[in-house]
């Protein structure tokens, strides 16, 4: 029942009580009618000299975690009171669910007590509105307040580990990038290279075209700002989202744990780079306003975009991915791109990457080349298998469902082939292409809130 309804019972109450000591006497119509007007006085005491100016504020040691990671939240309750309070309790709908705190303040007006939240998926989340609720001895007449301080919380991905199978480029990479710096500071490398078709003949470089007996030209003016790329896809065809699956894709969760990787080895060694997150159409205009500012905040770690990474929810991938990322890249910088299979956009992408000059690496999250993914053949697969039981029975619903099902396998052994094809193209143009797909995903327990005391 709500306040208002409380004081309207207890108004009823007080007259039905003194209409039937008018009418009849005796004493304990009186007692009952004294007892409602007391319930009533104190309902309205309660609602009109409650708490005020309530101030909540939060305190966490980082406002961003590690996915699986505890994270400790210090709060302090501040507020204004004329009369004693027998009781609060303080709700909050933090990320993790509801933390409800109860206190006994007496003539007591601040409060300091912790909890803990842990188990949160990697995203952006915010504390939400609040109520603070206090009342009588026996709970007959409550009140609340509403209590708002949206205060953010960032959990970033989990960094994946290089495993004893990783090729030795990964953990050297650092090494390797900071000697090609070392290098390229010491030994200016040439500013001409060989013409390629396409390139303009005002570039062309005369002086050395005779010396050499080529056509040479003159390489475009390139920022050193950032030596490694990464990049990683979100397009929904390159990835194979099951029905199941709404809520996390193993392959795109190894994809962005990777990503965290390639970020804390790049800060380790010191080395400049650059994160990007492409192919999820328009679902980052989408974004509410408050995670907007959050993201775009002074304070922002590329971690932070990652933290934010989907999966494009449109069925069909954009007709070309963005280049202007790499107008700030030098020619001849690295970039790693991290999906779970190449589609038709992003060899595309890969292939105009290469033609400017870029070293292009490709780490694979599914099974695509090289794998007994399809090793099922149309005669025996379990859409065949279907109709031979039942076929005797002329259903054609299930007719239908082996179609169905045939068809689909036809199509997955269709995407398999023309990604071996692209595949071994790109291995042909000298892109480097891994997969990292034997790190099982860290098991994520429901997300809860334990109240860990004053």
């Amino acid at each position: 029942m709500t306040a208002l309804g409380q004081r309207m019972l207890g108004a009823v109450l007080v007259v039905a009580f003194t209409s039937l000591y008018v009418w009849h006497g005796g004493k304990a119509a009186l007692f009952l009618s004294i007892i409602a007007a007391l319930m009533l006085a104190s309902a309205l005491i309660l609602h009109f000299f409650g708490p005020r100016n309530i101030n909540i504020r939060r305190q966490m040691h980082a406002n961003r975690v590690v996915a699986g990671e505890r994270a400790r939240v210090a709060v302090e309750l501040k507020f204004d009171c004329p009369i004693p309070l027998l009781w609060i309790i303080l709700c909050e709908n933090t990320p993790a669910g509801v933390h409800r705190k109860l206190l006994f303040p007496g003539t007591r007006r601040q409060f300091t007590y912790q909890y803990e939240l842990s188990g949160l998926r990697r995203g952006i989340y915010r504390w939400e509105s609040g109520r603070l609720y206090w009342g009588d001895v026996f709970g007959w007449n409550t009140a609340s307040a509403e209590i708002v301080n949206h205060t953010p919380l960032i959990v970033v991905p989990q960094a994946t580990e290089w495993g004893e199978n990783d090729p030795g480029e990964y953990s050297a990479m650092g090494e390797d990038a900071l000697s090609e710096r070392r290098s390229s500071q010491g030994n200016r490398s040439p500013e001409f290279r060989e013409y390629q078709q396409g390139d303009p003949l005002g570039r062309v470089h005369w002086k050395s075209t005779a010396k050499t007996g080529r056509l040479q030209t003159f390489l475009p003016e390139t920022s050193d700002s950032v030596s490694l790329g990464i990049l990683v896809y979100e397009g929904a065809s390159g990835y194979e989202v099951m029905q199941s699956e709404k809520r996390v894709t193993p392959s795109f969760e190894r994809a962005v744990r990777a990503a965290a990787r390639w970020i804390h080895t790049a800060e380790r060694d010191n080395i400049p780079y650059h994160l990007w997150t492409e192919g999820g159409g328009s679902g980052s205009a989408h974004q509410e306003k408050w995670k907007q500012e959050l993201l775009h905040s002074p304070e922002n770690h590329a971690l932070d975009k990652l933290a934010q990474a989907r999966i494009s929810t449109a069925q069909a991938v954009s007709t070309s991915l963005r280049t202007e990322m790499l107008d700030r890249m030098a020619i001849g910088s690295r970039i790693v791109i991290l999906t779970g299979r190449m589609d038709d956009v992003l060899v595309e992408w890969v292939m105009c990457a290469i033609e400017l000059g870029y070293r292009i690496e490709v780490q694979l999250t599914e099974f695509m080349a090289g794998e007994d993914s399809s090793h099922i053949s149309l005669a025996e697969s379990p859409g065949s298998n279907l109709a031979q039981k039942l076929g005797n029975r002329g259903d054609a619903v299930d007719t239908t469902v082996d179609d169905e099902n045939t068809q689909s396998i036809a199509t997955d052994r269709t995407i398999h082939d023309l990604s071996n094809e692209s595949l071994e193209q790109l291995r042909q143009r000298g892109v480097q292409i891994h997969w990292i797909t034997d790190g099982s995903l860290p098991s994520m327990r429901k997300a809860e809130v334990t109240d860990v005391g004053a």
